[in-house]
């Protein structure tokens, strides 16, 4: 197999692809700033701990959901700690591992943040989708994602 450049069929893709990432996230992360007090990293974490058993992740299980280094996770951790948002808690079964927790203060900045980051996607996004062309563009952003999938 022969390779070559991009194609302007193929960076166009790209190039909106991209551009409608950035501008998407940017969005949230100004609307969630303004109107919830925090920044995108910390809904990332509160949204994933509110939604784990028991409120609670181990670290290393935190960096590999949200895809981040093991650094950036440790740094955004200990900002949040510092607020009182998040704890970190020793884990019993072998007390080498750190579990993060959900504050109750953690919840209670979650809960408006949740409608905050609602409607910043379905105005800037969902609602950009008709409904007989948001399945397939489901559909072929989760085959890249897929094919991109660093576990796979």
């Amino acid at each position: 197999m022969t390779e070559n450049p991009l194609d302007e069929r193929e960076w166009a893709l790209w190039r909106s692809f991209a551009l409608m990432s950035r501008q998407l996230w940017n969005r949230v992360e100004q609307r969630l700033q303004a109107e919830a007090g925090i920044s995108a990293a910390d809904f990332e974490i509160l949204h994933a701990l509110w939604t784990a058993d028991q409120h609670r992740v181990r670290v290393g299980a935190l960096g590999e959901m949200l895809m981040w280094e093991k650094s950036r996770i440790s740094h955004q951790v200990s900002r949040m700690e510092r607020r009182g948002l998040v704890e970190r808690v020793v884990c019993e079964e072998d007390l080498r591992g750190t579990w993060v927790g959900l504050t109750s203060e953690g919840s209670e900045v979650l809960a408006p943040a949740l409608l905050v980051f609602a409607r910043a996607v379905r105005e800037a996004y969902t609602s950009r989708l008709t409904p007989d062309i948001a399945p397939q563009f489901a559909a072929t952003m989760m085959r890249v994602v897929m094919a991109t999938d660093p576990t796979a």
